[in-house]
């Protein structure tokens, strides 16, 4: 799904500010909808999570699989990826996909049918015996319908792994915690050093960073090189959405 209308963000665009990106990990359609609906008015982009249960052991909408088997696809995930319906949203925001899914490459593609901008590919998940070339003309078959390709790695992942795609890549995200699939985990720290060695390396790459990202790690991912930082539990336990986004984009820019 192509968006064909001009985009009329109610937070201006500033190429040098520090973006802050709320992650919605959904438990239900509703909860998507919902989540959405919450941060939608205060933000230009929106990270969606998602786990399929194989990768990382949590599931979340639409791969929670209960009705109908693993191969089942709920009526209300079908209409976004069939373009009978847009992400709510979708035209007024940039939305990316966070794929902590096993099969990456095939449900990226439904993914990109139902319409996000980006999507973000785990290094760890591929499979081990496909060859970086294989990984990469994949990788390319889905950035060839115009959307913008990242890549996630755990801090215990060494960043010379990103060396064979970095070409490709449109921005790269460092996860912040080791136990992926879960919001409110503790920080890893020794993500600051992995952020300001890629910065170092690739100054233009832009480097996002989900989990752990709070009031208390916020300033020190920026200042290492970090643009975009996403945040699920700091902004969703918030009683106050539009005030927790405004002070967390305050603390940085």
């Amino acid at each position: 799904m192509q968006k064909d209308t001009e985009k009329k963000f109610k937070i201006k665009s500033n190429k040098d500010a520090v973006e802050i990106v709320p992650t919605v990990m959904p438990t239900s359609h509703r909860d998507f909808l919902e989540k959405i609906e919450r941060v939608a008015p205060f933000v230009e982009t929106i990270q969606i999570d998602v786990m399929d249960g194989k990768f990382v052991p949590s599931t979340s909408w639409p791969y929670d699989f209960e009705s109908g088997g693993e191969n089942s696809i709920g009526p209300d995930w079908k209409k976004y990826v069939n373009q009978d319906e847009g992400i709510p949203g979708w035209e007024d925001h940039e939305f990316e996909v966070d794929l902590m899914v096993s099969d990456q490459i095939v449900e990226a593609q439904k993914w990109v049918s139902a319409g996000v901008d980006r999507v973000i590919f785990h290094i760890e998940a591929f499979d081990k015996e496909m060859s970086v070339e294989k990984i990469r003309d994949e990788i390319l078959k889905i950035k060839e319908q115009g959307v913008e390709i990242s890549m996630a790695l755990v801090p215990e992942t060494p960043n010379s792994i990103l060396d064979g795609y970095l070409d490709i890549l449109d921005s790269v995200q460092f996860m912040g915690i080791n136990k992926i699939g879960f919001q409110g985990q503790e920080f890893a720290p020794e993500v600051l050093e992995k952020i300001s060695e890629l910065h170092s390396k690739k100054p233009e790459l832009p480097i996002s960073v989900d989990g752990g990202v709070s009031f208390n790690t916020l300033k020190d991912l920026a200042n290492a090189g970090a643009v975009r930082l996403a945040s699920g539990s700091t902004i969703f336990k918030a009683e106050n959405t539009e005030r927790v986004i405004s002070d967390l984009r305050k603390m940085v820019n």
